[in-house]
């Protein structure tokens, strides 16, 4: 359950197109795979994704077309070595995203 606030602690305007970004990045974090997929980045860091797909159950298709689309919005960025492609999260802000939206759950 969320805290009531009485009065605003920041003032939130957006300028052009960026209202449409946000949603953008709340339709991808809207997935449990991908918030599954940033919160194990978050712990481990530097992780192929066949790592990622073990660790989550998952299959290594599925976790790449999470990963490009990620990658894509800047919340993780990728090197190759070999064959082997690691991720890693590039954004601290949206650890920080998902650390607020736990302890909101949390009634923190």
């Amino acid at each position: 359950m969320a805290k009531q606030v009485t009065q605003p602690r920041v003032e939130i305007k957006f300028k052009k197109n960026e209202l449409e970004d946000i949603v953008t990045m709340f339709k991808a974090l809207g997935d449990p795979s991908r918030v599954k997929i940033i919160a194990l980045l978050t712990r481990e860091v530097n992780l192929c994704v066949s790592s990622i797909a073990d660790r989550l159950d998952m299959s290594i298709s599925r976790v790449s077309h999470h990963l490009k689309l990620l990658e894509h919005l800047g919340f993780v960025k990728h090197r190759q070595e070999g064959k082997q492609v690691y991720y890693r999260i590039e954004d601290d802000c949206i650890i920080d995203i998902m650390a607020r939206a736990q302890e909101h759950v949390r009634g923190n």
